[in-house]
């Protein structure tokens, strides 16, 4: 093998070969998406405290019964609003 093969191989190049590529992008791509589901559960459950710490009067007021704060914070808007 001469320098100039050695050079231009891909592990020199900076790059994988190919079939390891999709391994990690797959891997990637799994972990990135447990990321983002992490992320909206968090918020999901976050909305539910902050509401369910509100008063019966205050929902009240914003027009959310506390049986129905689950369906407002997934689906973004309460009964009363549709």
């Amino acid at each position: 093998m001469s320098s100039y093969d050695v050079k231009t191989h891909p592990a020199f190049a900076g790059y994988e070969l190919e079939g390891e590529n999709g391994v990690n992008n797959a891997v990637r791509r799994f972990f990135r998406r447990i990321s983002v589901w992490s992320a909206e559960r968090r918020a999901y459950l976050n909305a539910i405290t902050e509401l369910e710490s509100l008063s019966d009067r205050d929902l009240a007021d914003i027009g959310i019964a506390r049986c129905d704060i689950p369906d407002v914070v997934r689906n973004g808007r309460s009964k009363l609003m549709a």
